[in-house]
């Protein structure tokens, strides 16, 4: 499959071949504290309010505000969040199982508390939990649990989702329907903020469809009066005409896709 792993320091990934998953530590249990370091814990273990719990987790698990990095005090105090059904720390949990932080490693456990996370909304947990659909770790491999929890994090824009959704499209695999409109559509979404894989693969869908010439500044017309995107590119008109037999059956292809955000752009129902 095309397209590479995101990296980032002090963020844990969930490794997975091709797809970029969405348990970002740096993202997600990076803040600023309400309360210093000391006060934030005598907080947590007095009165035990899962807030307090989840910020000192996080405070642990970075090693900041004058705590020493402790992995296991991190893991201890996420569960504790998590057992009170706070999402943030379900999904730190979750983050931690997966890496055998703190815990031993084990995937099954991730999975539980990444879906609980999940299934309470935390946009991160949902697309991480599509990309564990996908590739059944710690859950059963199913690909249209992956690209339904993927749509659900990446309309909230959510970038590892949107890029899979892309790279989806583009390949035609994860169930998906091969679409360059649709794998445009996701991979601009992605690109936006810098992902660097996302407009690699946009470049890829700008080149010229006959000869591969980057960057083609001819657009079909037949797909764009559908799309209102430059979904197929040529380099001049001598390549869309040698291109046209092939491009013909697929020209406006966007009629047909049944992904929900065409079925919504054309007025029908995803029910």
């Amino acid at each position: 499959m095309a397209g590479s792993l995101l990296t980032a320091p002090r963020t844990l990934w969930v490794i997975s071949a091709g797809c970029h998953t969405a348990v970002d530590l740096e993202e997600g249990f990076t803040m600023a504290p309400t309360k210093d370091a000391q006060r934030l814990r005598r907080a947590a273990e007095r009165k035990g309010k899962a807030e307090d719990q989840f910020q000192l987790a996080c405070l642990f698990f970075h090693g900041e505000e004058g705590l020493k990095q402790d992995l296991v005090a991190a893991a201890k105090w996420f569960r504790k969040a998590a057992d009170q059904q706070h999402a943030g720390a379900q999904s730190g949990l979750g983050a931690c199982y997966s890496e055998g932080k703190g815990v031993e490693q084990n995937f099954v456990l991730a999975a539980t508390w990444i879906s609980k996370a999940a299934e309470q909304g935390l946009v991160r947990a949902q697309g991480c939990l599509g990309t564990l659909c996908h590739e059944g770790e710690g859950v059963e491999q199913n690909d249209a649990l992956a690209v339904a929890w993927w749509e659900k994090a990446a309309v909230r824009g959510n970038c590892p989702s949107q890029y899979n959704l892309g790279l989806g499209y583009l390949n035609g695999e994860s169930g998906l329907p091969k679409n360059a409109h649709c794998a445009k559509i996701f991979m601009m979404a992605a690109a936006k903020p810098g992902d660097d894989d996302a407009i690699e693969e946009l470049k890829k869908l700008r080149a010229c469809a006959e000869c591969g010439t980057p960057d083609a500044s001819r657009a079909c017309q037949g797909c764009r009066s559908v799309t209102g995107l430059s979904t197929v590119r040529y380099c001049n008109p001598k390549c869309q005409k040698a291109h046209w037999k092939a491009h013909k059956a697929h020209c406006g292809g966007r009629q047909a896709c049944a992904c929900h955000r065409c079925k919504s752009d054309r007025g029908e129902s995803s029910a």
